[in-house]
């Protein structure tokens, strides 16, 4: 009994592991799993929380807690006098005020810094999604060259099998035999490397968007459609750029520091503290205001001043550089698209896929003795090389359209 149920268990715990290791996943599910659980993007949202943190601590009416001192002292008297004790003490309370804005820019510093925060983050999901499709893309185009794959073991063994039986009846020489047996070990061979290109294809998928090794899908749903029609607009793709996230977020990080150098500037000013004191001894008691400020003689912000004004400059390179590598991402990744789309247009899907079904005719006529051995070999390789060359240009057709989306930051289709 007890044999059983361990088996029963551990069917069910196969079974399990069939099940989770064998679904599919489809483009949404691959990118909504990428989103949610991309570690990079998790950080980003992470430090959007430690911004907003910043916001609230800019916000707040005193940047300085009030400050509390107590003083208290014992004195013995003159025992010549009244002998004994007293009891001297005192309070004092002061708070620092900033009089320069400088709480105004401080806030005006940390909004900046959340917009640019939220904006890294949509910058860091337009570049994830660019490489779950790529990965995607090249996840269908492998398990799409492991059907080709079997078409072509399907083919090829055919073909040596009508050649042996050819060679018994004594039309064909072994060379010829010989020949088939290779191109069918060929056939088998690529067979086994496209479905290894297929594995690695699946793995690089599941490091793109973050799906743990139980939850690894074993296929990938829908095929290579690249359906944009026609070459898009070039200019207005590249009003689009404009839209893009990275360069909204390096522009408000050049304003951000531009006013937090003002803020450094408006820090050099003292702020005054304000306090009240009571003050008691054995003959009195005081009470009054006291007003301090600092004298800025040593430190005036000079490093706080210097750092912010490289801050400054960094980022203004960074928004001219950025400006450079976006017009020449987008100089080349229209060209590509331009050339793919070109490609792609010189197939007809219809053809391609009628060029394999054609090969069963010529089987047929090779195996009737109308046609030789090497000129059914020779069509053979002709039809596979068109069908792989067909799956290379709607590989490079759809690499082309998501470098493009990745480029302008939206969609074509």
């Amino acid at each position: 009994m007890i044999r059983l149920c361990m088996m029963l268990l551990w069917f069910g715990i196969v079974g399990a592991v069939s099940a989770s290791s064998s679904h599919a996943m489809t483009l949404e599910e691959a990118l909504a799993t990428a989103l949610r659980q991309n570690p990079e993007l998790q950080e980003l949202r992470l430090e959007a929380e430690s911004a907003e943190a910043q916001l609230d601590k800019a916000r707040l009416p005193l940047i300085a807690n009030p400050v509390l001192e107590t003083s208290g002292s014992r004195r013995e008297m003159d025992p010549e006098e009244e002998g004994g004790s007293v009891t001297n003490y005192g309070v004092r309370l002061s708070q620092e005020f900033e009089v320069a804005g400088q709480r105004s820019i401080r806030i005006e510093v940390a909004q900046k810094n959340l917009s640019r925060v939220g904006f890294e983050i949509a910058d860091r999901e337009r570049m994830l999604r660019h490489e779950v499709k790529e990965a995607y893309a090249t996840a269908l185009a492998s398990k799409e060259r492991i059907s080709l794959a079997k078409e072509v073991v399907k083919l090829r063994e055919d073909l040596l099998d009508l050649t042996r039986t050819k060679y018994r009846a004594g039309d064909v020489s072994a060379l010829e035999v010989n020949l088939a047996e290779v191109e069918a070990v060929k056939a088998r061979s690529e067979l086994v490397a496209a479905e290894q290109s297929h594995r690695d294809a699946i793995l690089s998928l599941q490091g793109v968007t973050g799906t743990g090794i139980d939850l690894l899908p074993s296929v990938v749903e829908g095929e290579l459609t690249p359906d944009v029609i026609g070459v898009p607009d070039r200019q207005t793709l590249r009003n689009a750029l404009r839209e893009r996230p990275d360069i909204k977020a390096a522009a408000l990080e050049v304003d951000r520091s531009n006013r937090a150098v003002d803020l450094v500037r408006r820090e050099a000013i003292p702020n005054p503290s304000l306090g009240a004191f009571y003050d008691r001894d054995e003959l009195r008691s005081d009470v009054g205001m006291v007003l301090s400020i600092s004298i800025p003689l040593f430190d005036r912000k000079q490093a706080e001043r210097r750092e912010a004004r490289a801050r400054l400059e960094q980022a203004r390179i960074k928004r001219a550089g950025l400006d450079l590598t976006i017009e020449r991402e987008f100089d080349e990744a229209y060209t590509n698209l331009v050339s793919s789309l070109r490609q792609l247009s010189l197939y007809k899907k219809e053809i391609v896929v009628k060029s394999l079904e054609n090969l069963d005719l010529l089987n047929l006529a090779f195996k009737e003795g109308k046609i030789g051995f090497y000129d059914i070999r020779l069509a053979q390789r002709d039809a596979i090389d068109v069908r792989f060359a067909y799956l290379d240009a709607l590989l490079r057709a759809e690499q082309a359209i998501n470098n493009m989306e990745r480029t302008t930051g939206g969609n074509l289709r």
